[in-house]
């Protein structure tokens, strides 16, 4: 142990007058009496003394006193351990949306009163750096021993934003805490969603939030349906309010409200609604959980998405007959340039499309190039495919419904009197599967992103359900040009595992240093041999009150008793 300041050792000077104090016996004064006889008869034969210094009659008042003065002066002084110098600290606090959760007090609220506590206890000489993650990843300061400018900036701080980025904020407090001397990375967050690298420097976690029900909206989209004016609105809702419970979605185009759906969401799960709707001109759509009994975080109960026409999408047909259902649901389209061939029909060198779809063989030559093709129940053998014989009215077991092209497709129960079963190779993914084998795949062809179906739409009861509708629907949305990710314009719909916002729990292998020890781990020496010191002098200043009133009370009661 070192002391910060040596010289506090010099007030121990003060102990020489307080033994003296105790140690100097009072003088005695010359006083007339009319006679000395009773006097020398009480003092006896021995000899008066005229030493000035007397033994101490009040030893355990001596030794308290000392003792709080040997206490105040070790506290002035602040004993340290041999190495703690001064050391750096690079806090790295986390501001993603799952900070905002709030059961009286936010998580980030919570975690910037952790900061300052912490920085109230550091010692003079100790340099602290902050950098933010969420929305960005940002140095804030680099190493100051400016403490207080230091949580002035973590004050600001404002929980939004994805925790994706922790990682980078990470390295780069890894990167300032190296530069520096000896020192320390300090995470302040409540580890939903952040993933931790490998640091150099030693890591440390000061954890906040605790476990909550929540229900927040994690996917809002918005598309034309058909030529009719009907629009799509898809909303995903997750729900770890840890009961089913009935809440109501409020549709609003701008500032308008347009409806209100009513969904049943499950204990723990997402759920997905597809709302189909006209609805009017406006610029914005956006969704509000409303009617939700508990919810620890506000920031993921409304979202909204930028309204805007999608690209138009060309697309070829060759089927046998112009009258084909899938040539009517793609005529309806309000984006499509559709063009229906025959098989034989030939086409101009030139042509291009975004879009082949295929419900017969094309002989009339080579298919002219588009990014994306759907061959609908055509030879197999002339994209690639293998096959392996036809089946009689398969049950599908299981179907892609995250593929683009199923999104919203339901295929349980459909009736398939007849379907070619497929041979999926290594490069190639199974769509729709049943006890014979595939009836769907995805896969590349002559450059092409392909997607081949062993059984025409007409050929099943698939055309007289929504579904189909939809998945012509999402043939134009897969094969249009994806807009420039500025204009999605998607605010507030968070991610659902930054919307679960449940901790994880403190961060393993995570170094204590002496940052958060002295935010949690209790105040330092000096304050408990200050208060040592107090009590030691209080307990000196009681004893003779407390010694007092037992000698009058024995004399109270030796009076009671005396005759």
């Amino acid at each position: 142990m070192t002391p910060t300041l040596p010289w506090a050792f010099a007030a121990l000077v003060l102990a020489v007058p307080l033994v003296a104090a105790y140690l100097h016996r009072r003088r005695r004064t010359d006083k007339r009496v009319p006679s000395v006889i009773i006097l020398r008869a009480i003092a006896g034969t021995s000899r008066p003394t005229r030493r000035a210094w007397s033994r101490p009659r009040h030893l355990v008042s001596l030794a308290l006193v000392l003792l709080a003065l040997i206490g105040l002066v070790v506290a002035l002084a602040d004993l340290r351990d041999e190495d703690d110098r001064p050391r750096d600290f690079v806090v790295v606090l986390d501001t993603s949306a799952s900070m905002a959760a709030s059961d009286g007090e936010t998580r980030l609220a919570r975690g910037v009163e952790a900061v300052g506590d912490a920085l109230e206890s550091l010692h003079a000489g100790d340099r602290v750096a902050l950098v933010t993650t969420g929305a960005q990843s940002l140095v804030r300061i680099g190493l100051t021993e400016d403490h207080a400018r230091v949580l002035e900036l973590a004050r600001t701080a404002t929980a939004g934003g994805t925790s994706q980025g922790a990682a980078r904020a990470l390295r780069l407090a890894d990167a300032i805490c190296s530069a520096g001397r000896d020192g320390s990375i300090v995470l302040v967050s409540d580890r939903v969603g952040v993933d931790v690298p490998t640091t150099r420097c030693p890591l440390e976690h000061v954890s906040v939030g605790r476990d909550g029900p929540n229900a927040g909206i994690v996917a809002l989209s918005v598309r034309e349906a058909d030529a009719l004016g009907l629009s799509e609105i898809h909303v995903g809702v997750l729900s770890e309010l840890g009961r089913e419970q009935p809440l109501e979605l409020s549709l609003r185009v701008d500032d308008t409200v347009v409806d209100v759906v009513s969904i049943d969401v499950p204990a723990s799960g997402e759920l997905e609604k597809l709302h189909r709707m006209p609805l009017p001109p406006g610029e914005r759509v956006s969704a509000a959980i409303t009617h939700v009994r508990e919810d620890v975080l506000a920031l993921d109960d409304t979202a909204s998405v930028a309204r805007h026409g999608g690209a138009r999408v060309s697309v070829l047909l060759v089927a046998q007959t112009r009258l084909s259902f899938t040539a009517e649901a793609l005529r309806l389209h309000p984006r499509v340039d559709l063009r229906v061939i025959g098989p034989q029909d030939a086409l101009a060198p030139g042509d291009a499309f975004d879009l082949v779809v295929l419900e017969a063989d094309y002989r009339a030559g080579p298919l002219p190039f588009a990014p994306k093709l759907v061959a609908l129940g055509t030879t197999a053998s002339k994209l690639g495919v293998a096959t392996g014989g036809e089946v009689d009215t398969p049950e599908i077991l299981r179907w892609s419904f995250d593929h683009p092209l199923f999104r919203f497709v339901d295929l349980q129960g459909l009736d398939v009197p007849k379907a070619a079963t497929l041979a999926p190779t290594t490069e190639q993914t199974s769509l729709i599967d049943t006890e014979s084998g595939s009836l769907a795949l995805a896969g590349q062809w002559d450059g092409r992103e392909m997607v081949y179906v062993g059984f025409a739409p007409h050929q099943s009861d698939l055309v007289l359900r929504v579904g189909f509708v939809n998945f012509v629907a999402n043939l134009v949305e897969w094969a249009a040009a994806p807009p420039p990710e500025e204009a999605d314009g998607r605010e507030g719909v968070l991610s659902a595992l930054e919307s679960r916002v449940a901790p994880p729990g403190p961060l393993p292998g995570a170094a204590r240093s002496r940052f958060s020890s002295s935010a949690f781990g209790g105040a330092p020496l000096w304050s408990y041999l200050a208060i040592a010191a107090f009590g030691a002098l209080c307990l000196e200043w009681l004893l003779p009150a407390f010694a007092a009133a037992i000698v009058r009370l024995r004399r109270r009661r030796a009076q009671a008793v005396r005759p």
